[in-house]
């Protein structure tokens, strides 16, 4: 199977324009037919290799009724999001994968100064779409939508949630730019805190501290929660001898408005005093927690 940045060096310009018409497409019909592909490539040339080409490389698949039908895959979809990001001058280069979860996809890749940034490609819509259009962060979308939908909105919330947070003064990833479903933020060179080993107490206490100030910032600047804090979402960064606690992975945040914003916090919370308590030994309840959350203005 290829790699994204091998799939980046074998398309040009024509399969890129196609790749934008299937994407224009993509509300009418699930699957596009090929005579209304026909009849609407202005700008695209050689139009039946070029769909060759695009299937060899998984970025469109096919089937089969009274004619040939195409749709985007999200491999596609990763060409179209760097390709606009490229434009833009946010990236030059995308590197290697650096971190794949259940629905999302991380790169290290460059801007063209030679900057290091993280590329988040959002994988939301690869599950079962009618569970997603019961989700309350999804019950906006209306119509007929695909899967595309989907990990467009959560690329959009998630850009929505660090720009927010990040000026409320929380320790997220620091947003640059998006297109489609990518998220582009600044690189930081951590673990998952699920991952990590050898943590000092006092560098544990360092972390949730951290945590705890960026959920608080969250709550009282930003006027949202989390809504799936776990050891899993928290980046552990290691700078300069001290040890810092992102906090990463918004799509799914929740407005502190909404009437679940109480019990998705206190979840957060007890998630994290749980681990925190089994894992380094910390004795810290969600109570304690939670009244640092909510105390005083600040």
């Amino acid at each position: 199977m290829l790699t994204l940045p091998e799939r980046l060096e074998a398309v040009n310009i024509n399969d890129v324009r196609l790749l934008e018409l299937i994407l224009k497409l993509h509300r009418r019909y699930s699957f596009i037919p090929l005579s209304v592909l026909e009849g609407a490539t202005k700008g695209v040339t050689n139009l039946s290799s070029t769909l060759a080409k695009l299937l060899d490389l998984g970025l469109v698949r096919s089937r089969v009724g009274p004619e040939y039908m195409y749709q985007i895959t999200f491999r596609g979809l990763d060409i179209l999001a760097i390709a606009e990001l490229t434009r833009r001058g946010v990236l030059a280069r995308v590197g290697d994968v650096i971190g794949v979860g259940k629905e999302s996809e991380v790169y290290l890749a460059w801007t063209p100064a030679g900057t290091p940034v993280a590329l988040k490609l959002h994988r939301e819509g690869a599950r079962s779409f009618r569970n997603l259009k019961r989700s309350r962060k999804y019950r906006g979308l209306e119509g007929r939508q695909l899967w595309i939908d989907i990990a467009i909105e959560a690329a959009s919330r998630e850009f929505i949630a660090l720009v927010s947070v990040s000026r409320a003064g929380g320790l997220v990833p620091r947003p640059i730019d998006r297109a489609l479903h990518a998220v582009v933020t600044a690189y930081l060179d951590g673990v998952e805190l699920e991952k990590v080993r050898g943590l000092s107490m006092e560098e544990a206490s360092k972390v949730l501290y951290d945590v705890v100030l960026t959920v608080r910032s969250a709550l009282k600047v930003a006027r949202i929660v989390h809504g799936d804090l776990s050891p899993y979402n928290v980046l552990v960064v290691r700078q300069k001898g001290s040890v810092s606690g992102y906090v990463i992975d918004w799509p799914q945040y929740i407005s502190a408005e909404d009437l679940a914003a109480k019990e998705a916090l206190v979840k957060d919370l007890k998630r994290l005093a749980t681990y925190f308590n089994k894992s380094f030994g910390l004795n810290i309840s969600a109570e304690d927690l939670l009244r640092e959350v909510q105390g005083g203005e600040g």
